[in-house]
C-alpha cells in the first residue's frame, strides 16, 4: 500500500504485516484510525480504517497466516540457539597461507 505522507509529502510504502498489525489494533481497540510513521521524516500519518479496509479486505485469515510464518520463524530461532548454546567451543583457527615471492 502507498502512502503520501502528509509532512513531507514523500512517498512511501507501507509493509503487508504493519497493516495487518493496524488492522487489530483497530479490530481490538475500536479506533477509526491507525497511525503509520513515515520512512523519511519518522511523524505519523493517519490512515482510516475503511481505506484499510478496502485495502486488505480479508485481513483476518493473512493475520492468521503472519501469526503462523511468526510461530515457524520463532521454531528455527529456537532450535538454531539450542544449536549455537551445545557447540560453544572454541571455534577452530584456519591456517593462514603465507604467499612468500622469492
Amino acid at each position: 500500500m502507498q502512502l503520501k505522507c502528509s509532512h513531507c509529502s514523500k512517498m512511501f510504502a507501507l509493509n503487508k504485516d504493519a497493516a495487518l498489525a493496524g488492522m487489530y489494533a483497530i479490530e481490538n481497540e475500536g479506533l477509526l484510525r491507525y497511525d503509520f510513521p513515515c520512512d523519511h521524516c519518522q511523524r505519523a500519518n493517519r490512515v482510516s480504517s475503511e481505506r484499510l479496509e478496502e485495502t486488505y479486505p480479508n485481513w483476518k485469515e493473512e493475520y492468521d497466516d503472519m501469526l503462523k510464518r511468526a510461530a515457524k520463524f520463532e521454531k528455527k530461532q529456537a532450535a538454531l540457539t539450542k544449536q549455537a548454546a551445545e557447540s560453544k567451543g572454541k571455534p577452530k583457527k584456519e591456517k593462514k597461507k603465507r604467499n612468500r615471492n622469492r
